[in-house]
């Protein structure tokens, strides 16, 4: 099967296995299918398994631990239910010195290997829910529902922290990453044998699908041009009603996803946010 290596736009749902890196997962997908353009949608942990979405082509532009004084017998579920609550909600959280967030233009993992320790400030995080899932002490199993820039190495610190006994991690999995889960996922060495047999297309997500919170629009031939040259719309020549200026997904008259456009308060216009030239 030949496959023009700059005509595939789409993501591919991974399962991570233990002990590769996000990056590593990134090359051998580059590899197995010879599409230049391959990144992956959130760092995964080597320690980390699950969902790891790889964007192809287009589709890559909308991409502590020793214990001390408390001892665990004194510990219990309710200990764990009184603290979690501290962790719901906007919190801050300090990003781990082994993370890929740059810093001067360097990542940090980087650095942290050269030995540089860096006085990093809190950031802004979302945490939506943590649940309890089991206590067989030592082992506390939790779901964990977050937003963007949440480091659980971090939150397992910081946790450990408020226990009074410290905590780190031992397994972590990623179960849902947007619209991709876990059982939608495909693992990496079932991948790199559908690659070989060039069986692997229909795993791929068409871009828009991770955009399925925008609002929809169908426009014309003489819009589509504009939104493809990048241009601003005029209210004369086309009006979007939305209740929500912000951003929305726009289709031509055939149904082909072409770009997103979003509402510039200062010109009270409609206007190209990025636009998409895909193979059909």
């Amino acid at each position: 099967m030949i496959v023009k290596n700059d005509s595939i736009d789409g993501i591919l749902n991974i399962n991570k296995p233990l002990d590769v890196t996000s990056m590593n997962v990134v090359r051998i997908v580059k590899s197995f299918t010879k599409v230049k353009k391959v990144g992956h949608a959130g760092t995964l942990d080597p320690l980390a398994t699950g969902v790891l979405p790889i964007c192809l082509g287009q589709s890559t532009r909308v991409m502590e631990d020793i214990l001390n004084s408390k001892h665990l017998n004194d510990i219990n579920y309710d200990s764990f239910k009184n603290i979690i609550s501290k962790f719901e909600g906007d919190i801050e959280q300090i990003p781990p010195m082994y993370s890929a967030l740059k810093v001067k233009g360097e990542r940090l993992y980087k650095l942290a290997r050269k030995g540089i320790n860096l006085n990093l400030k809190p950031r802004k995080v979302k945490v939506y829910s943590l649940k309890i899932l089991n206590w067989s002490s030592p082992f506390l199993t939790l779901d964990i529902a977050c937003g963007k820039g949440f480091y659980v190495r971090s939150f397992a610190n910081d946790f450990g922290e408020l226990l009074g006994c410290g905590a780190h991690i031992n397994n972590l999995s990623r179960i849902r990453n947007g619209i991709f889960s876990i059982e939608s996922s495909v693992d990496l060495e079932d991948f790199k044998d559908r690659a070989q047999n060039g069986d692997w297309m229909n795993l791929i997500y068409s871009i828009d699908t991770v955009l399925d919170k925008l609002p929809k629009i169908i426009v014309d031939p003489k819009i589509e041009k504009i939104i493809k040259n990048g241009g601003v719309i005029p209210d004369d020549i086309y009006e979007i009603n939305l209740p929500d200026k912000s951003k929305c997904k726009v289709y031509n008259s055939e149904g082909n996803f072409i770009g997103i456009i979003i509402f510039e308060k200062s010109l009270q216009r409609w206007k190209c946010y990025k636009n998409f030239n895909l193979a059909i």
